[in-house]
């Protein structure tokens, strides 16, 4: 151990006015996904007993607790994204606002197609047993195809606000 005390990271004025808030824009769309399915499902079984929403049935309790953890695997990449914007933000503080934009444009970019696997996945947690499509083959090919709109959207929120820059 060194005799020199470690210096906690101080932000710049600029970003501390501003907050940092949107850095957890990816932890709130990976809660969103994983945990939707599991609090929908069910809220949709209540509704198709009140109204005609076609075969619904009931949501068993393991369909509820492992979809969660399945889709945590293949949505990996938010987690990924917020480390990396953490670890960007202390590493260059002053661009702030480009890491801002890139952020947020890769969230939206990674959600559109998360949006599409978490009403699958609501889907086949009230379907018939036997009778859902398998989610769970989609889950690795996803996982990887959720990286591409995850990148491109880095790449051109960066590339806007180079192009915003003062």
């Amino acid at each position: 151990m060194s005799g020199h005390p470690e210096t906690p990271w101080r932000p710049p004025a600029s970003l501390q006015r501003n907050g940092v808030r949107w850095m957890f824009a990816p932890l709130v769309a990976f809660l969103i996904f994983t945990v939707g399915p599991s609090v929908l499902a069910p809220i949709l079984f209540i509704l198709s007993l009140l109204v005609d929403l076609g075969r619904v049935h009931a949501p068993s309790p393991l369909a509820m607790l492992l979809g969660p953890l399945l889709l945590t695997i293949a949505l990996w990449p938010f987690l990924w994204l917020y480390g990396y914007v953490r670890d960007e933000l202390i590493a260059q503080p002053a661009e702030w606002k480009s890491i801002r934009l890139a952020t947020i444009v890769s969230t939206v970019a990674m959600s559109v197609p998360s949006t599409l696997l978490s009403l699958a996945a609501t889907s086949e947690m009230t379907s018939p047993p036997g009778g859902g499509g398998g989610i769970g083959f989609v889950l690795i090919p996803f996982m990887l195809f959720l990286l591409i709109p995850g990148f491109f959207g880095w790449l051109i929120g960066r590339g806007i606000a180079w192009l915003l820059r003062d």
